[in-house]
């Protein structure tokens, strides 16, 4: 007994699994690794001969027009197959199994479940290269994976399996949106890119353990890809009952090298996300159901599922009574949130009757808006009722101007049971809308949005704003917007006082020609403005601003977002030569 779980043990580390005679088929370890690419091309040579194409035909089908294609994954090494029923449905007929190396086999039904969506099916193999079961359950957001697909035809036509790595972006229940899923169950959620083909296909591990299978399958509120878990098929197949289920792989050196920042966020947002919310907003109309604790949540089956054709308008629409985001900023319960959330999609005039925020264990907390400022897409709720200990409040980082390229992370609030999510990203764009916001390139939905942007510290960098249904920028396109923590910072008082914060302006445009000036240089005053008034002028350069260094316009625009409406600021301008000192009395931003 003691050889055999040593052997188990060898191949969940070495990728493959066991022969069709019972014994144990390994592969032999790969070469020492010298950079992080290295781990996902070893990867993908270990494993890409286990996922496989599949085409079928219904069983009234009478020629190949309204087939069915996708994706599978080997589990056994005579050919046993692991994939959904968008890909194979139970009156499957003419299946066909296609391999990167252009191996063609016929293959049988062996066994079909409507709840789960899964399927399998057999073709004759002998030592085939197979992927070994991961006990799923025992995963977490944060975990490194791989998506593996077909996306249009990759593998008959190209010889090519396609290979996506990202991590897990969430854990919830999900009941499907889409017309060719009626999936209700748990999920794991990814960032890892899912495409058309790739459902029936696997996700794995960092090491290639099968975390679970691809499915067409959407949260209404995230859009982003998702697997149906492994435990949720070894539950109702009994042919993967008596398959052996590899562990959770610890990740150190150089395995760890490309997934740096995704374990290093999932480490970070442990502090913050015991502060992260989620909030329900009940409008007139609406019939209050909500539940008294989302992790006791049961989903029900959607009645409205979009078409292929419908989906672009659908996924571009925020749900009505959908669970969004905030986060806790004081101790005393009060929550930030995206003024949007508070917005009724459909009709725009309703008026609130219920407010809920959900605590990060689920808790049903009732809660009354203190203060909105739709110009900053911020808004700032009260939790009612008296606590009987403080509750976690963030740290916001003491970063002044955020370089392109930092990494960052943003948190929200899945669909029931609530669980944590985490998409990470970088820095993309500085001072956008104007000069208030910083661009991301971490995914933002309606289910994150009003979610915490932390760093690599776990501080809290903005707020994710400015995504709704006129929005050219779509959700999870990759380009998301927040509202900078030394802003929410200097907004905060007036929030907390229900009053709507204004934004100060300085009164000058940028002059195009720069010609490698460093500095803002003026290309124009505004007539009574606080720069006019202080005596700039155009062809001003200013240098310094409050004692910082100017480096270019878009700076100076970031630097004022920063100050207070009626503060003085100290600048330094070059005029020609000269080099001047002004006091300038920040006047109000029009509306």
């Amino acid at each position: 007994m003691r050889k055999i779980a040593l052997l188990l043990l060898t191949a969940v580390f070495v990728g493959v699994s066991f022969a069709a005679d019972g014994g144990i088929r390994t592969q032999p370890p790969p070469k020492p690794l010298k950079s992080g690419e290295d781990v996902h091309i070893d990867v993908y040579k270990r494993l890409n001969l286990a996922v496989v194409g599949i085409t079928c035909l219904p069983k009234e089908a009478t020629n190949t027009v309204g087939g069915y294609y996708g994706t599978g994954v080997v589990v056994t090494p005579d050919g046993l197959v692991l994939t959904d029923t968008t890909v194979i449905p139970k009156d499957a007929k003419d299946i066909k199994i296609f391999f990167a190396d252009g191996t063609i086999k016929p293959a049988t039904f062996v066994a079909y479940d409507g709840p789960s969506e899964g399927a399998l099916i057999k073709f004759e193999g002998k030592n085939q290269v197979c992927m070994p079961l991961a006990d799923s359950a025992k995963y977490q957001v944060g975990d490194p994976v791989y998506s593996w697909g077909n996306p249009h035809f990759t593998i008959q036509r190209d010889g090519i399996v396609s290979l996506s790595a990202g991590s897990i972006s969430g854990i919830y229940q999900v009941s499907s949106v889409d017309d060719q899923s009626r999936y209700i169950g748990p999920v794991i959620e990814t960032d890892a890119a899912v495409n058309p083909g790739s459902d029936g296909g696997p996700l794995t591990d960092a090491e290639g353990n099968l975390l679970g299978i691809m499915s067409l399958g959407f949260s209404r509120t995230r859009w982003l890809g998702m697997a149906i878990p492994t435990h949720r098929m070894v539950e109702a197949f009994a042919e993967l009952k008596k398959l052996p289920l590899a562990k959770r792989p610890e990740l150190h050196g150089d395995k760890a090298a490309p997934f740096v920042r995704t374990l290093a966020f999932q480490q970070a947002s442990a502090v913050p996300g015991k502060s992260t919310v989620g909030v329900r907003v009940v409008f007139e109309g609406e019939t209050d159901d909500v539940p008294e604790n989302r992790a006791k949540e049961v989903l029900k089956e959607l009645k409205e599922y979009p078409r292929d054709a419908e989906r672009a308008p659908y996924e571009a629409k925020r749900p009505p009574q959908s669970v969004s985001s905030g986060f806790i900023v004081d101790a005393e319960g009060l929550v930030l949130t995206a003024a949007h959330n508070l917005d009724c999609p459909d009709k725009p005039a309703a008026k609130i009757t219920k407010l809920y925020v959900f605590l990060a264990d689920g808790t049903r907390v009732a809660a009354h808006v203190v203060a909105k400022d739709s110009s900053y897409d911020m808004a700032l709720l009260k939790l009612e009722g008296a606590a009987t200990a403080k509750y976690p409040a963030v740290e916001f980082a003491k970063i002044d101007a955020l370089d392109q390229g930092k990494a960052v992370a943003v948190l929200g609030r899945s669909e029931a049971p609530g669980t944590l999510t985490l998409n990470s990203g970088t820095v993309s764009g500085r001072t956008r809308f104007p000069g208030y916001s910083t661009q991301i390139s971490a995914l933002i939905n309606y289910g994150n949005l009003g979610g915490p942007v932390i760093d690599l510290e776990g501080k809290v960098l903005g707020i994710t704003s400015r995504l709704n249904e006129k929005t050219p920028w779509r959700q999870n396109c990759g380009v998301g917007f927040m509202v900078d923590a030394a802003v929410i910072q200097r907004v905060l008082p007036d929030l907390k006082a229900g009053k709507t914060s204004k934004r100060p302006i300085l009164g000058v445009t940028a002059d195009p020609n720069v010609n490698g000036v460093q500095g803002a240089k003026v290309g124009s005053v505004q007539p009574n403005s606080a720069a006019e008034k202080a005596g700039m002028k155009p062809g001003d350069v200013i240098v310094e601003f409050n004692g910082q260094m100017v480096v270019d316009f878009m700076g100076l625009v970031g630097d004022i977002q920063r100050v207070k409406l009626g503060d003085t600021v100290k600048m330094k301008i070059k005029r020609g030569q000269e080099l001047v000192s002004l006091d300038v009395l920040l006047s109000q931003a029009a509306e």
